[in-house]
């Protein structure tokens, strides 16, 4: 049995040094000179190795194991010397390592665009002004009609009255979802009292759960159990991916680094039993080498605690703290620390993130009405214009085959405006304004939400920066994570991370239509040919017609979308 689990120990440390030995985070390059800092931490982790079972291993396991660390770790761990640069220039000042997941930081910047100052003094703000002075003017028009027509009151609207069913209990089942988060992390917990351990079975406990999370709320929130209208049903549905999101980052960002602790002090305690006198541990002609792959080893694992407790990220911003306490793994497993997680508006766990040093609740304020005012306007937007259009659609279901295709176009050009306008709406209330009132009650500085989307001139530049916070994760969980996990090359790995996005949001629309149809899917797959049209010759340095190719969907798509589920 001791022969059996020190094989396997040694088995994962070669696993973890097989492709690119890689850093979960930061930099795609770090120096070797990191790896001195002190206070990894690692003097806090139980003894999971017992250094009783070394001695029993055979030298032909021993020899086999350390050899093969020792060559992946040369051809992985270290980063390879570019085109024209020896191998001693590039290891002068030490070897770099090379990062598994790619350069994700949180940015210390405090405003949005929007909010910035660079754009309020640019000549484009004036239009900015201008689109909510139109605004203004709408939601006054509205109200006007509304007193003078003596229509219904506001909240007796068939929408609203939509909205307001069961809205205590979608509250309440909200709550319980929120609540049952906390289990990843008492999964973390139970790691770190080394009742469990991650390797083993804690990601299998954490992926399972993360599974039948969704299922469950899913099932919960469905017109057969609890009997929640559409949006109710949207709402839990949108909240429990992001629950989820944040679950699977917490959890596999943990994993990982107890991965690279438990390597830590394995390698730690058998380096110290290489010495010519334990020949039952080392072959004396191969104890130099052993002992440099388990040195390296010791180095990237040090140096990967460390990085990780560092702040990754500078700031010339007087509102952002750069001097606070730094927290390091596995200090970071309490319930304070996942609570200020599960508040954070971001989806990607780190062991330290930026933070601002009050809140500016006359920011709060503002951002708080917009939303109320923005809601409004979409509320009459949705009375007005979508629900006259649906009512239109379900008629016209029941009439022939040619004349359901004739309705159907025409519904589509009347619906275009509206899902134009609740289009831009939408990303005004969630991105720039509920977003930041959490950002700034949270004390959180990272404001990089979007990027602007709206001079995209490619559908692939669109998908990385019109949801940063999603695009992150998405970047580190499955397409990185498929890299490594499932060996996929990176066109592979692309595919399958927007394969998955597509279901994902396919779920949304059997959530909201209770059908499967395949249409959101099918179009949001043809942005994969988009994009490859985008880098021919054709598209390249014509970035006013990608531009408009990428409007023309903006406006036309979420309507084509939406009318298709309606009529057929």
């Amino acid at each position: 049995m001791q022969h059996r689990e020190t094989d396997q120990n040694l088995s994962i440390i070669v696993g973890r040094n097989s492709g690119t030995r890689a850093s979960l985070v930061g930099s795609d390059e770090y120096k070797e000179f990191s790896t001195e800092i002190e206070g990894t931490g690692t003097s806090e982790i139980d003894q999971s190795f017992p250094q009783s079972e070394i001695q029993d291993v055979p030298v032909e396991v021993i020899r086999t194991k350390i050899n093969s660390i020792d060559a992946k770790h040369r051809h992985t761990r270290v980063k390879k010397p570019k085109r024209g640069e020896s191998t001693s220039e590039s290891t002068a000042d030490g070897p770099n390592y090379r990062s598994q997941f790619g350069d994700i930081k949180f940015l210390e910047t405090s405003t949005t665009i929007f909010d910035a100052d660079y754009f309020k003094d640019s000549e484009m703000y004036g239009i900015y002004v201008l689109f909510w002075l139109a605004t203004g003017f709408l939601m006054v028009n509205n109200i006007v009609h509304a007193w003078i027509d003596q229509s219904a009151p506001f909240y007796q609207l068939p929408v609203v009255q939509v909205l307001r069913k069961d809205l205590w209990k979608v509250a309440l089942v909200d709550c319980l979802m929120y609540l049952s988060t906390y289990f990843a992390y008492f999964v973390q917990k139970l790691c770190k009292l080394k009742v469990l351990n991650w390797q083993r079975t804690g990601w299998f406990i954490q992926g399972t759960y993360d599974f039948f999370f969704l299922l469950f709320w899913s099932l919960v929130a469905s017109e057969h159990i609890l009997g929640f209208p559409w949006i109710g049903r949207v709402f839990l549905m949108l909240h429990s991916l992001v629950f989820l999101m944040k679950m699977h980052s917490y959890g596999f960002y943990n994993g990982y680094l107890w991965t690279i602790s438990e390597e830590l002090e394995f390698s730690e305690k058998y380096i110290s039993r290489c010495t010519p006198d334990n020949h039952s541990v080392s072959p004396e002609k191969d104890l130099d080498e052993h002992k440099q792959t388990l040195l390296n080893s010791i180095k990237f694992c040090k140096f990967e605690l460390a990085f990780q407790a560092s702040a990754n990220y500078t700031s010339n911003d007087p509102n952002v703290i750069l001097d606070g306490p730094s927290v390091k793994f596995p200090d970071n497993i309490t319930v304070e620390n996942f609570f200020w997680f599960s508040m954070f508006p971001t989806v990607v766990y780190t062991l330290n993130f930026p933070r601002t040093k009050r809140i500016r609740w006359s920011y709060v304020g503002e951002k708080v009405l917009a939303v109320f005012g923005i809601f409004f306007l979409m509320i009459i937007i949705a009375q007005k214009g979508f629900y006259p259009l649906i009512l239109q659609a379900r008629a016209a279901k029941t009439l022939p085959s040619g004349l359901k295709v004739q309705q159907y176009f025409l519904v589509l050009i009347d619906m275009i405006p509206y899902f134009l306008l609740e289009y831009i709406f939408t990303f005004f209330i969630i991105w720039e304004f509920i977003l930041n009132v959490i950002a700034e009650l949270s004390c959180f500085a990272d404001r990089d939400f979007y990027g602007p989307w709206w001079s995209c001139s490619d559908w692939g530049e669109f998908a990385r920066i019109w949801n940063r916070p999603v695009h992150k994760f998405l970047l580190r969980h499955v397409y990185h994570s498929s890299i490594s996990t499932i060996r996929l090359n990176s066109f592979q790995a692309s595919i399958f991370t927007f394969v998955l996005s597509s279901l994902v949001h396919e779920l949304v629309m059997f959530c909201i239509f209770r059908t499967f149809r395949g249409y959101l899917l099918l179009l949001q797959m043809s942005q994969l040919p988009m994009m490859m049209i985008a880098k021919t010759p054709l598209m390249k340095g014509r970035k006013t017609l990608g531009i408009v190719v990428c409007w023309v969907g903006f406006i036309s798509g979420p309507s084509i979308i939406c009318t298709l589920y309606l009529f057929f």
